[in-house]
């Protein structure tokens, strides 16, 4: 999908408490779409192959509550999500471990909103079936795509995954470069992108 075009509306599940129910789970299941989620604000949306893998667990969901307070204060955005074709259970559980305040839990376990987008990829070749590639958007509050960073050519059952076009350090770059009027190119805007040990790595195991 490109600038300007509408996000998908697709149907997302959700946990929730209802203090009104009787036994010792008092949570039932609440359906949202993604137009409850997104329509009137300023959102960014990242996206992630799976929880608990390691980049998405030692950069991904670290790095973008990292860096929440600049989007929402210095850049104006209402909302950060993460976005994984998975279920809640699992999401809720690995914000858990990370501690995440500030990120938003956005579940696509039936893969729906990622295979609309075009950004469903088959990652069979390592057992995890369907699952979205990596990207990022800034939405709009009319409910369209403002501006999408998605990694390279996107490919079925990649040994590698790419890191570095949808990192919040690239897009907090593209926010700086435009608000102060500077060129906004295509290409990478911050290359320099997820360092372990001191190399670059531009792309990892998940």
């Amino acid at each position: 999908m490109r600038t300007g075009e509408p996000l998908p509306i697709t149907n997302h599940y959700f946990r929730e408490t209802n203090s009104d129910m009787s036994g010792v789970d008092k949570t039932e299941w609440v359906t949202k779409t993604s137009l409850d989620l997104f329509k009137d604000k300023k959102c960014v949306i990242f996206s992630v192959p799976g929880p608990f893998t390691p980049v998405c667990s030692g950069f991904q969901l670290p790095q973008f509550e990292k860096f929440y307070n600049e989007f929402k204060y210095e850049y104006g955005y209402d909302e950060v999500f993460c976005h994984s074709v998975a279920d809640f259970f699992v999401m809720k559980a690995w914000f858990k471990e990370h501690d995440i305040k500030n990120v938003k839990i956005f579940p696509d376990g039936n893969g729906d909103f990622a295979r609309l987008l075009g950004m469903l990829v088959n990652k069979s070749i390592i057992g995890y079936g369907y699952r979205s590639w990596r990207h990022a958007i800034l939405t709009e509050p009319d409910f369209t795509i403002k501006r999408m960073f998605a990694e390279p050519m996107p490919e079925d059952n990649l040994d590698h995954d790419p890191y570095g076009e949808s990192s919040p350090n690239n897009i907090i770059e593209y926010l700086r470069r435009e608000k102060a009027g500077e060129d906004l190119k295509e290409e990478w805007l911050y290359p320099g992108i997820v360092k372990k040990g001191g190399d670059r790595i531009l792309g990892g195991n998940d």
